[in-house]
C-alpha cells in the first residue's frame, strides 16, 4: 500500500515531468486511434468494392503465337488461309464455357453488316469500319471475303453487355432503350443517323442484305442516342455514327432467316463476357476452356488489372494508415524510453533514499512502473476517445463519398438508358465507369 501511495504523491510533485510524459501519450494515442480508423475504414470500402465489383473474362486472339505460326509458315500460306483455320466463336461455344461452376453469369453479343433501302449512311468506308470492343477482342467473321454493309447493327443479350451505356460513352436522348426480351424488331440510332435521314422515334426503317438485295427487314426506332466518345480526327461524325444497336432477339432472327441461303449469309460476330465468380478462378477457368475444345490460339483475359487500379488509391491509403501507425508508435515509444531513462537518473537520491530506508528493488521497480501505469491509463483513455470522436467524420465523410458516387454511378446509367431505376432489373456491378 505504501508503494501505491508513494507512487501518486511522486506524480503530484513531478508535475511538469509527468505533464510532458502525458502529451506524448496523449498524442500517440489520437494519432493511432485517426490512423486506425482510417485503416479499417479503408479495408471495409476495399472489401466492398471487390465484392461487388465483377472479374469478367473475353476471349482473345493470341497474337503473338499467331505470329510465330505464321513467320514459320506451317500452318498456312497467307494470312487468309490461316485465319480460316482458326475455330470462330459461336453460341454453342459460349453457352458451353458459360455453363461452369467458375463462372456466375455471362452475357453475349451479336454483330453483322447491313446496307439501308430508306436510310442512308453519314459517315465514309473508312469511318465505317466497325471497332474492336474495349478488352481488344478479336471479332472472328463467317464467310471472309462477302460485301460489307453500311450499316453495323449489333445486338445485346441483356442490359448488363452494353457496356459503351454503362461507360457513358452512349446516351440515349430521345425515346427509351428497347426491352432485352421484345420481340417486335425495336432498334436505336444515333442521333446523326436520326438528324441525316429525317428519323423520329416510332419511325421504322428497313435493313437490306448486302448480299442479297431481296433479304429486308424492318426494324423498328424506340429510342435515339448520343456517341459521347471523341471523334477520329478530322472526322466530322462520331464512330458509331452508322451503328443501329437492337437485342440478340432480333438480331439472331435475322441471322437465321439470313443463314437459309448459305451463298448470301450474313457475315457474323459473336462476342461473349463471363463474369467469374472469383479473381481467383482465373486460371482454372483457362484450363476448363481448353478441355472444352477452345483453340490454342485464344487466351483469356480479364479486367482484373483494371480493377486494381481502380482500387489502388484506397489501398495506398490503407497502407499509409499502418506506416503512419508504425512510426507513431515506434518514435512515441522511443520518445517515451528515453525520457523514463533521464527521469531515472534525475531521481537517484530519491532511489538511494527509499533503499536506505529498507525498500527492496522490486518495490523501487513497482512504484515507478505503477507511476507510468496511472499516467499512461488515464492519458490513453482521453485521447482514445478524442481520437475517436474526430476519426468518426473522417470515417464517415469516405463511405459517404463512396457511397455518393455510387449512386451519381447508378443515376448517371439510368439517364444513360433512360430508364427508371425499377425497370432496368440487373446488377450493373462496380467500377464501370471508372478509368
Amino acid at each position: 500500500m505504501y508503494v501505491i501511495k508513494n507512487a501518486f504523491k511522486s506524480i503530484v510533485r513531478g508535475k511538469v515531468r509527468n505533464i510532458l510524459i502525458a502529451i506524448i501519450i496523449f498524442v500517440i494515442a489520437v494519432s493511432a486511434t485517426i490512423a486506425l480508423s482510417i485503416k479499417n475504414s479503408a479495408d471495409k470500402l476495399i472489401e466492398s468494392y471487390e465484392s461487388s465489383s465483377k472479374i469478367e473474362a473475353r476471349l482473345t486472339l493470341d497474337r503473338g503465337s499467331m505470329r510465330n505460326d505464321m513467320r514459320n509458315g506451317t500452318k498456312a500460306e497467307n494470312v487468309q488461309d490461316f485465319m480460316a483455320q482458326i475455330p470462330e466463336l459461336n453460341m454453342d461455344m459460349i453457352k458451353s464455357y458459360g455453363d461452369s461452376e467458375y463462372v456466375s453469369s455471362y452475357n453475349y453479343t451479336l454483330e453483322t453488316n447491313l446496307n439501308g433501302s430508306n436510310i442512308s449512311k453519314v459517315t465514309s468506308e473508312e469511318e465505317n469500319t466497325p471497332q474492336n470492343d474495349r478488352m481488344g477482342n478479336f471479332k472472328m467473321q463467317e464467310n471472309i471475303g462477302k460485301i460489307e454493309g453500311d450499316f453495323n447493327i449489333t445486338g445485346y443479350s441483356n442490359v448488363e453487355a452494353m457496356t459503351e451505356f454503362l461507360e457513358s460513352k452512349y446516351k440515349i436522348t430521345e425515346g427509351n432503350i428497347f426491352d432485352i426480351n421484345d420481340e417486335n424488331m425495336p432498334c436505336v440510332i444515333t442521333d446523326e443517323l436520326a438528324q441525316a435521314n429525317n428519323i423520329t422515334v416510332g419511325s421504322t426503317i428497313t435493313l437490306i442484305n448486302p448480299n442479297n438485295e431481296t433479304e429486308l427487314y424492318t426494324l423498328n426506332v424506340v429510342g435515339i442516342y448520343s456517341d459521347t466518345t471523341e471523334s477520329e480526327e478530322f472526322s466530322m461524325f462520331s464512330q458509331a455514327a452508322n451503328k443501329i444497336i437492337t437485342n440478340y432477339i432480333t438480331l439472331n432472327k435475322i441471322c437465321e432467316t439470313s443463314n437459309k441461303n448459305t451463298e448470301t449469309a450474313l457475315k457474323i460476330t459473336t462476342n461473349a463476357t463471363f463474369n467469374l465468380v472469383s479473381k481467383d478462378v482465373v486460371e482454372r477457368f483457362s484450363e476448363e476452356l481448353k478441355t472444352k475444345g477452345l483453340s490454342s490460339y485464344y487466351t483469356v483475359t480479364t479486367n482484373i488489372d483494371e480493377l486494381e487500379k481502380e482500387i489502388s488509391p484506397i489501398k495506398n491509403l490503407s497502407t499509409f494508415a499502418t506506416t503512419f501507425l508504425i512510426i507513431v508508435l515506434l518514435v512515441g515509444g522511443i520518445i517515451l524510453i528515453v525520457i523514463n531513462m533521464i527521469n531515472v537518473r534525475d531521481r537517484k537520491y530519491e532511489i538511494g533514499v527509499l533503499r536506505s530506508i529498507g525498500m527492496k528493488k522490486q518495490k523501487v521497480l513497482e512504484q515507478f512502473v505503477i507511476e507510468v501505469f496511472v499516467i499512461t491509463f488515464i492519458v490513453l483513455i482521453i485521447g482514445g476517445a478524442l481520437g475517436a470522436i474526430l476519426s468518426v467524420p473522417i470515417a464517415n465523410k469516405m463511405l459517404e463519398n463512396e457511397i455518393a458516387s455510387a449512386e451519381s454511378e447508378k443515376e448517371e446509367i439510368n439517364q444513360n438508358f433512360n430508364m427508371k431505376p425499377d425497370k432496368m432489373n440487373m446488377d450493373i456491378g462496380r467500377g464501370r465507369k471508372r478509368k
